[in-house]
């Protein structure tokens, strides 16, 4: 019989941290070249080539690359690496003016999705819990006093039935 393998949690945190830092990567270089746009004054709906458009890839590139050559940190290399490839959708989206990240939006309109979401929709909870008896209930009138201080004159009445 095979020894099952034990699943450890720094193991999965390893596992997991790669392409974490490659997102944060990507995270950063987005909000860079958006910062970049917003100095340059980029115009993104300009037809034909844009050269404003070209300097955040370039620069978001330029960064990620050399900073992945560079860097002697493996966590940083992989920012880096994240960040280059912000640079490389950014380049398609100026060159090609198609957005590769924009695919990401239309997965909650696929059909995979919309049948597990079929699968697993949940019935509402409806206990099955006895009616209550109407009716049967005696009533007193309770007069207030006409100042409304005298507070010390009336009885509290409680009623407890038991069933």
């Amino acid at each position: 019989m095979a020894a099952k393998a034990k699943i450890k949690g720094a193991h999965i945190l390893e596992e997991l941290k790669a392409p974490a830092l490659i997102v944060v990567g990507m995270i950063g270089g987005n909000m860079a070249g958006k910062a970049i746009d917003k100095v340059l004054k980029v115009d993104e709906a300009q037809a034909g080539f844009n050269i404003k458009g070209m300097a955040k890839p370039v620069v978001q590139l330029t960064a990620g690359v050399s900073g992945a050559l560079l860097l002697k940190d493996n966590n940083l290399r992989l920012v880096a690496t994240g960040i280059a490839a912000s640079g490389v959708a950014s380049g398609v989206k100026v060159l090609l003016k198609k957005d590769l990240l924009a695919g990401l939006n239309g997965l909650g309109n696929s059909r995979a999705l919309a049948t597990v979401k079929e699968l697993l929709k949940v019935e509402p909870y409806n206990p099955d819990l006895p009616e209550l008896v109407s009716g049967g209930y005696e009533t007193k009138d309770i007069e207030f006093p006409e100042d409304g201080k005298d507070y010390d004159a009336y009885e509290e009445y409680q009623e407890v039935e038991i069933l």
